[in-house]
């Protein structure tokens, strides 16, 4: 388990950089920007039927959030197998 939050964390802080980069956002921790932290992350996703390679989070509530802090689709049959 101690993996996975390793790798959520290097996920979430890329993300939120490059969010703050390009000008998206102005939230200071990638929590603020996704707007959930890493413990309440259930799986994670790379493929989306329709849309191709991505990143899709998908929380323990049932919500999915991609990489630019979107809410989406959460139908699990449009992702590939998760990695959690």
């Amino acid at each position: 388990m101690k993996l996975f939050h390793a790798f959520l964390n290097d996920l979430m802080r890329k993300h939120h950089r490059q969010g703050v980069l390009l000008g998206q956002t102005t939230a200071s921790t990638p929590e603020d920007y996704f707007g959930f932290n890493q413990s309440q992350v259930a799986d994670v996703h790379f493929h989306k039927a329709g849309v191709g390679p991505g990143l899709w989070f998908r929380l323990r509530c049932g919500r999915v959030v991609d990489e630019v802090a979107m809410t989406t689709c959460r139908d699990p049959d449009l992702y590939d197998v998760a990695a959690g």
